[in-house]
């Protein structure tokens, strides 16, 4: 086997802080990878010394340190990342990923280690005697495809949004479309369903969706559910519309026939005349803003509810174009079913609430009025925050959205991220220091005081892919082009306040160009590709 990734290497940029070292600067120059007998300058760590590098942005991947001579013995180095400088400071046992070691040196040496997303490093010397480091550098590990997709306007934060959903997708997409660069390194399929959006957008069709797509098919043999989680699976049902519609291949469509007839199949047998669902197999989950407890059990059910009706018309819609007529019906029938289910409006839940509108419970004017209104960007989470969005656009307020998006994943980089997490609540904000500098005294150290249910404090990701999402939201709700089918595109642009905006979007066909100004609005298709009018 041959990976197909590559790897660069990335020199630090910055020294974030220093005890008991000397000799710092010689890291922040670049590094040739390779040791020598000849005497160079070094950083040199006394013992208990320290010294906290700053990479400028996440990076995959692991370091790399070159080595000089010294005399016989052996030597170790404690080497902490972080994905935030706080954390370099934590003793981190996260699994999933070694975020902390002590590295056994040898005299005119290079040696490497990590395989996780980090953006800053701390080099620590445990020993009694002196230790020097003649240089560093990052080994930053990604796939070479280009970014294709682009997107800019007047407002710097919104382009600062689309840049970092790049980055927080590219870093995610290794081997398979991991869930995060940290943490869990898996493919999760509640992750990768907005990650397809954000990719098809941003790098076009990938063969690694596909890949992670089978991946999950395969691992799950029914009557399993797709990672233990039932609403996953349901998931997998909405991811294969949308990369069909968008792609349009019926090759690839037709290796998920017989599969996902028998899921379908399996789901509508859960679900009675009356609409009840009485789930079996797994567990049902929403999002972490939903939470996991006791008392989110109701709204994660009704949400889950609500998101089992889209994925049956999913489904329906994907067996009608395989000529599976009789297992369409079904689903049309289980989808109706569904809907007889009297779901109420959640008090803890943005996401429910969102998913009772666009599964067509619910009135969007009368939810937004009711639960988002004077609440948002509370209640968002990074997973299904753009779906709470596109709700609040059903319900006629764009431009509402447009700022609940400035607000918080603008708030994330407001700290100095350069990636989107795994989750965040604007609540973190007050009085939080920066995750790039060390935390003041009087500040909230936003990565080590907060979390939620499996990853409290250092756990929480900061590069987890389902955050990505922005990218394609801005691409379909501001410049208004929504995919109908792989050939044809709606456009129905809105500014909403900025002053212009210019993106291009690929295609099976090529790049589908967009110039929007007041009173102007341009729209260059591929030749294969055509706009539907309304």
């Amino acid at each position: 086997m041959r990976d197909s990734r590559v790897t660069d290497y990335i020199s630090p940029v910055r020294i974030i802080a220093t005890e008991k070292c000397s000799g710092g600067d010689v890291l922040l120059k670049e590094c040739p990878g390779q040791a020598t007998t000849a005497p160079r300058p070094e950083c040199v760590l006394e013992p208990g010394g320290w010294i906290v590098l700053d990479f400028g942005n996440e990076y995959y991947g692991g370091i790399e340190l070159t080595v000089g001579g010294y005399d016989a013995g052996e030597r170790k180095l404690l080497l902490t990342f972080g994905e935030s400088v706080a954390e370099t400071f934590s003793h981190p046992d996260h699994s999933h990923a070694i975020q902390e070691t002590k590295l056994r040196l040898t005299p005119w040496s290079v040696l490497s280690f990590g395989k996780l997303g980090f953006r800053f490093v701390k080099l620590e010397n445990p020993e009694t005697f002196s230790i020097g480091i003649q240089g560093i550098r990052c080994c930053y590990v990604h796939r070479e495809f280009p970014v294709q997709g682009s997107f800019k306007c007047s407002d710097q934060r919104l382009n600062d949004i689309w840049d970092a959903s790049v980055r927080t997708l590219s870093l995610c997409m290794q081997g398979f479309m991991w869930d995060g660069a940290k943490r869990d390194q898996l493919v999760w399929m509640g992750d990768l369903y907005p990650e397809i959006f954000a990719c098809a957008t941003i790098f076009g069709k990938q063969d690694v969706v596909e890949k992670s797509l089978d991946f999950l098919r395969d691992e799950t043999p029914l009557p399993r559910m797709m990672n233990g989680c039932g609403t996953y699976s349901f998931w997998w049902i909405l991811a294969q519309r949308y990369w069909y519609r968008r792609f349009g291949s019926l090759k690839y469509l037709k290796e998920q026939q017989n599969y996902l007839k028998d899921l379908l199949t399996h789901l509508s047998g859960m679900v009675s005349e009356s609409g009840e669902l009485d789930f079996t197999g797994g567990y049902l989950l929403l999002d972490w803003a939903t939470g996991i407890s006791l008392e989110s059990g109701p709204s994660i059910r009704n949400g889950s509810h609500a998101v089992l009706r889209l994925a049956m018309l999913a489904g329906a819609e994907l067996c009608h174009i395989l000529g599976e007529d009789e297992t369409a019906a079904l689903c049309e029938k289980t989808s109706e079913n569904l809907l007889k289910k009297e779901l109420p409006l959640s008090d803890c839940s943005a996401a429910a609430n969102a998913f009772q509108v666009l599964a067509g419970y619910r009135d969007a004017k009368t939810v937004y009025d009711s639960c988002f209104a004077g609440k948002l960007p509370h209640g968002l989470s990074t997973f299904l925050g753009c779906f709470i969005l596109d709700a609040c656009v059903k319900a006629g307020h764009r431009k509402e959205a447009l700022d609940y998006m400035r607000e918080y994943w603008g708030g994330m980089l407001s700290t100095g991220s350069t990636t989107f997490w795994e989750h965040f609540d604007i609540d973190w904000l007050k009085d939080a220091g920066r995750i790039d500098e060390i935390v003041p005294a009087g500040k909230h150290d936003i990565h080590g005081e907060y979390g939620e249910g499996c990853f409290t404090s250092y756990r929480n990701s900061f590069c987890h892919g389902w955050g990505s999402m922005p990218a394609e939201w801005l691409i379909r709700q501001i410049c208004g082009v929504d995919f109908v089918d792989s050939r044809t595109v709606r456009f129905t642009p809105d500014l909403c306040g900025l002053d212009w905006v210019e993106a291009h979007i690929p295609t099976e066909f090529g790049m589908i160009d967009i110039s929007i100004a007041p009173g102007k609005s341009e729209l260059n298709l591929p030749d294969e590709i055509q706009l539907k009018e309304e």
